[in-house]
C-alpha cells in the first residue's frame, strides 16, 4: 500500500526503507514539527524527495503526471496538526466540503455518514460553531471526521496528539482506531510514548 525505497529528505540524512501493508499502521517519530510536515508532503506526493522513491497503492509517484497525482490524492485523507480548517466556514461546512467537492457520494449519503461519525466523537452540539469557537481537541476531531468522510484508502495523521491532555490523547486514539477500520494509517508522532498510546500499551509520561 505504501512503500519507500532509499528515501532521503530534509527530515532525515539516512536512507529510509519501509513498507506499510494494506489495512495496517505505520509509526514515524520526528521531534521537530517541520521534519514531520516535510515527511508528510513527500509521502503524499506534494513534494519530491531529495533522493529515493515513494510508491502509493502500487504506483511510483515520480512517474505520475500532475493530473494522475491529483487523482491519487483523492484516495488519501490527511489530518494536519493544525486541523487544516477554513476559518470562515462553520465546523460542519469544513467537514462536508472535501467529500462534496470530490463527489465521493451523493449529498444525502455524505451528510448521513458525516452525522454518524460526528456522533461517534460526541460532537453533535459543536458542528454549527465557527472554527474560532472550537477547542484544540475539537478542531482535531473535525479534521479527522473530514478525512474519514472522503472514504480514503490511506489516512495520514500529523502529530494528532500535540497540545492535548493525556486523557484526551487516549480517548482520541481509541476513537480513531475504532473508526479507521481497514484504512491504512500512517502516524507522524513526536515521541515513542504516543505510539504506545495508539497501540493501547502501558505508556507513562
Amino acid at each position: 500500500m505504501i512503500k519507500v525505497i532509499g528515501l532521503i529528505g530534509e527530515f532525515t540524512n539516512q536512507e529510509m526503507n519501509f513498507e506499510i501493508e494494506e489495512g495496517s499502521r505505520g509509526f514515524f517519530i520526528f521531534e521537530k514539527d517541520e521534519h514531520g510536515n516535510e515527511f508528510l508532503k513527500v509521502i503524499a506526493g506534494m513534494k519530491k524527495p531529495a533522493k529515493g522513491e515513494v510508491f502509493l497503492m502500487g504506483k511510483r509517484l515520480s512517474e505520475l503526471s500532475r493530473d494522475e497525482l491529483f487523482e491519487l490524492r483523492k484516495k488519501i485523507g490527511i489530518v494536519f496538526k493544525t486541523g487544516g480548517l477554513i476559518s470562515n466556514l462553520k465546523a460542519w461546512e469544513n467537514i462536508l466540503l472535501p467529500a462534496l467537492y470530490h463527489k465521493v457520494d451523493n449529498e444525502e449519503n455524505i451528510t448521513k455518514r458525516g452525522i454518524e461519525i460526528i456522533r461517534e466523537f460526541e460532537l453533535e452540539k459543536k458542528i454549527m460553531c465557527s472554527v474560532a469557537q472550537l477547542t484544540k481537541l475539537e478542531k482535531r476531531i473535525i479534521g479527522i471526521v473530514r478525512a474519514l468522510l472522503i472514504k480514503p484508502d490511506i489516512i495520514i495523521f500529523e502529530y494528532p496528539f500535540e497540545g492535548l491532555q493525556e486523557s484526551e490523547r487516549r480517548w482520541l486514539s481509541e476513537k480513531i482506531e475504532k473508526l479507521r477500520g481497514g484504512i491504512t494509517a500512517l502516524y507522524i508522532l513526536s515521541s515513542e510514548r504516543e505510539r504506545l498510546i495508539i497501540e493501547n500499551k502501558n505508556a507513562t509520561s
